[in-house]
C-alpha cells in the first residue's frame, strides 16, 4: 500500500488508532508468558528493543513556509504515526487483512512495517484463509527486523486451547478435536492447533474399527494427561463415546424386552455372525439367526452399513449382551414339509456343502436333505462325496424319509438311476459260472471282480471239500483269475456270494447217496484228539467218532489204524458224521445171534419127505 493510499485510509477513519492497549493485552496474557516475555525483554540490549515510537516532531508547521502537495500529504501521514501507541511482542492485536500471497497474510496493525502472518497458521488452527478487508486478532511474535511485525493467529487458539485442555481436566469434561493422521501405537490428534497423542486402544469403544473411519473426523476427547513443558498431551475418544453408550444402554434395557422387533445397522461382521446397532447397543446376530437357510458366513446374505430388521431373542442388563434373530421374523418352511414332500418323490436340489459322511443338498430356501455317502453310488458304497459331487451342481434326487420333528429328510442320488445289481442278479442266476480276477484278499477268504464297481466274495469255507482255513486259501494270490459259482445275490446289501468247491460235486452228499444211519463203514483214522478220533470215510468225507463209542478192550486207536464202526448219527447242515464201534459190535453180535438161532431152527426141523411121509401114513396135513 503507497503512502497516499494509508493516509487515505487514516482520513476515512478519523485518525482513531487500531493498536490494542498494551496494558491490556499484557493482562489478557498468561503470569507464564508475561514473566517469559519480562525477561527476554530485559535480557535484550537497548538498541535492539523491539519498540517502534511515534515520530516526536513538532506537528506544527510554520504558516508562512510554503510547501507542495505532497509534502501536505507526507506530513498528514506522519502526523497520524504520532497518534499510535506502542506495540510490544506478546502482545494482542486487531488488525484489517490487506494483503494475501502464496506464504502470508498481510496484517495493518497501525505500525509503519506491516505485520504478517504464514498462510499454514491459519490451517493448523483449523481457521479460514481471511478475505482482504477483514479484520482479525492475532498475537505479536516479534517487532523490528526484514520482516517487520510477525503476528500469529496459531498463537492464540493454543492459549485458549492450553486454557480449555486446564479446563476439561479440572472439571473431567471434554474438549474438541479433529484426528489428523496415525502414527505408531495411535493416532495424531489437534486440539485447536495443540497436538496430541490418542493410543490405539482409546480411539472407539470397537477395537476393530479402521483408520480411514477416523482420520479427519472432528470428535470429543477427553484429557488424559497435559503437560505444558515439555508438551504432552494425550486424550481418549473412546471415553465419552463410553459414558455416551452407557447412558444409552441403560435407556434401552429398560424399555426393551425379548420378543421386540427392532430396526438396526450392521456395524461389523465376523465369522460366527454380525453386530447389530439396535439403538446404543450392539447386539449378536449369530449366523444361524439370519435365515432359515443354512449360510457358512454371514456376508452371504449381510453387508456392513446395511439396515435390518430383527427380533430381540435374548436380553441380559447385567452382562449387557443382546441376542437378535431375523429368522424369527419368517415363516419356519418345516412346518409345512410333511405336506409337501413324501419318500418316493423326485425332486432337484442344489449342492451346499460336502462332508465326509455324505452331501447337504438345498431343495428350497431353508429345507435340506442329506445324501449319505452309500447313496451316491449303486456301485461303490464307501465313494468320497467329493469325487462325485462338487459345491453348487444341481442335482436330481429321491426322498427315501421325511421326519419333520427331527427336521431332516434323507435323499438318494443313486435311486434316480437303474440298479446295476438287480440287472446283474437277472443276467446271472443261482449257479451260473461266472469269472474273474481276485481283486483283494482278506482273513475269510477274497473277492473277485465280476463287473464295473461289482465284486463277489468267495468265502474260504467254499474254497474246498477237502481243506479248510488258511490250507485252503493258500493256492490263491491277487490277481489271479478264478472261476465261481454264483451262489446268491443280496441286491439291498450289494452282496455277491461265489464259490469255488461248489464247481465240483460234494463227495460228502455223495458218500450219503450210498449209505444210511446204521450202516456199518470202514475207514482210516487220521487224527485222534482227547475227546475221540477223526475217520476217514472217503475223500472229502470224514467222520468223528468219540471216545465212549470205542470198547475199553478194544486195542489202541492210531493215526492210520483201519477200523469198522457203525454210522450212529448223520447231520447234513453241519456235514458230521459220528461213528461208534461198540454200536457195531454190538450189531454185529445181535447179527451172529440171529443167524445162529435160524440155523439151529432150521437143523432141527423134520424135512419136506419126512412131512410128506407123515401126512400120508397119519392123515395128517
Amino acid at each position: 500500500m503507497s503512502e497516499a493510499e494509508k493516509l487515505d485510509t487514516i482520513q476515512k477513519a478519523g485518525g482513531e488508532a487500531d493498536v490494542v492497549d498494551t496494558a491490556s493485552a499484557t493482562a489478557e496474557a498468561t503470569p507464564e508468558v508475561v514473566a517469559a516475555e519480562t525477561e527476554t525483554t530485559a535480557a535484550e540490549p537497548a538498541a535492539e528493543e523491539p519498540v517502534v515510537q511515534a515520530s516526536e516532531e513538532s506537528d506544527e508547521t510554520p504558516a508562512e513556509e510554503a510547501v507542495s502537495e505532497e509534502d501536505s500529504f507526507r506530513l498528514l501521514y506522519e502526523a497520524s504515526l504520532k497518534e499510535k501507541g506502542e506495540i510490544r511482542k506478546g502482545e494482542m492485536v486487531t488488525g484489517m487483512v490487506v494483503g494475501l500471497n502464496a506464504d502470508v497474510v498481510v496484517i495493518d496493525v497501525g505500525t509503519k512495517a506491516e505485520g504478517t502472518i504464514p498462510l499454514a497458521e491459519f490451517e493448523q488452527a483449523g481457521l479460514p484463509v481471511p478475505a482482504i478487508g477483514t479484520e482479525i486478532k492475532a498475537l505479536i511474535q516479534s517487532v523490528g527486523g526484514s520482516s517487520g511485525v510477525s503476528l500469529s493467529v496459531l498463537a492464540i487458539r493454543q492459549r485458549e486451547a492450553w486454557d480449555a485442555i486446564e479446563a476439561a481436566v479440572a472439571d473431567e469434561s471434554t474438549v474438541d478435536a479433529v484426528i489428523t493422521s496415525e502414527v505408531k501405537g495411535g493416532y495424531r490428534v489437534s486440539l485447536s492447533g495443540l497436538n496430541a497423542f490418542m493410543p490405539r486402544s482409546e480411539a472407539d469403544t470397537d477395537i476393530h474399527v479402521l483408520p480411514a473411519n477416523l482420520i479427519g473426523k472432528a470428535c470429543k476427547v477427553a484429557v488424559l494427561e497435559a503437560r505444558r513443558r515439555p508438551e504432552n498431551i494425550v486424550v481418549s475418544r473412546r471415553r465419552p463415546l463410553t459414558a455416551a453408550l452407557e447412558v444409552e444402554r441403560a435407556a434401552f434395557f429398560a424399555q426393551h424386552a425379548v420378543g421386540d422387533r427392532l430396526s438396526g445397522e450392521v456395524k461389523r461382521l465376523a465369522d460366527f455372525g454380525a453386530f447389530v446397532d439396535i439403538g446404543g447397543v450392539d447386539a449378536l446376530l449369530h449366523v444361524s439367526d439370519v435365515s432359515w437357510r443354512r449360510i457358512k458366513h454371514p456376508s452371504e446374505m449381510l453387508s456392513v452399513g446395511q439396515s435390518v430388521s430383527v427380533e430381540i431373542v435374548k436380553l441380559n442388563a447385567e452382562t449387557g449382551k443382546v441376542s437378535v434373530s431375523m429368522k424369527a421374523l419368517q415363516s419356519d418352511p418345516w412346518d409345512n414339509v410333511e405336506a409337501i414332500y413324501e419318500p418316493g418323490m423326485g425332486l432337484t436340489g442344489t449342492v451346499r456343502r460336502l462332508l465326509d459322511f455324505g452331501a447337504v443338498v438345498e431343495l428350497e430356501p431353508g429345507i435340506e436333505g442329506m445324501i449319505h455317502r452309500s447313496e451316491l453310488s449303486w456301485t461303490n458304497r464307501d465313494v468320497n462325496p467329493a469325487a462325485v459331487l462338487a459345491e453348487g451342481d444341481v442335482v436330481d434326487v429321491v426322498v427315501l424319509e421325511v421326519d419333520a420333528s427331527a427336521r431332516r429328510i434323507r435323499l438318494s442320488l443313486k435311486a434316480v438311476s437303474e440298479n446295476p445289481w438287480q440287472q446283474w442278479m437277472a443276467d446271472h442266476p443261482i449257479g451260473t459260472h461266472v469269472s474273474g480276477k481276485i481283486k483283494n484278499i482278506t482273513d475269510f477268504g477274497f473277492f473277485v471282480h465280476v463287473a464295473d464297481g461289482m465284486d463277489g466274495l468267495v468265502h474260504m469255507e467254499n474254497l474246498s471239500w477237502e481243506k479248510s482255513g488258511a490250507a485252503a486259501m493258500e493256492p490263491y494270490s491277487k490277481g489271479q483269475e478264478v472261476e465261481a459259482v454264483v451262489l446268491g445275490v443280496d441286491v439291498e446289501k450289494q452282496r455277491i456270494a461265489l464259490g469255488i468247491k461248489q464247481l465240483s460235486a460234494d463227495p460228502f452228499e455223495l458218500f450219503l447217496a450210498g449209505v444210511k444211519r446204521g450202516n456199518s463203514v470202514n475207514g482210516t483214522v487220521v487224527d485222534v484228539k482227547p475227546a475221540g478220533v477223526v475217520v476217514e470215510l472217503a475223500d472229502g468225507v470224514q467222520a468223528f467218532m468219540p471216545m465212549r463209542e470205542v470198547p475199553r478192550d478194544h486195542g489202541e486207536l492210531k493215526v492210520g489204524s483201519e477200523v469198522e464202526a457203525k454210522i450212529v448219527e448223520v447231520n447234513n447242515k453241519r456235514r458230521q458224521v459220528t461213528l461208534s464201534i461198540r454200536q457195531h459190535l454190538i450189531q454185529e453180535e445181535r447179527e451172529a445171534m440171529r443167524n445162529y438161532s435160524r440155523q439151529t431152527a432150521e437143523e432141527s426141523a423134520p424135512s419136506a419127505l419126512a412131512l410128506e411121509l407123515q401126512r400120508k401114513l397119519f392123515g395128517k396135513k
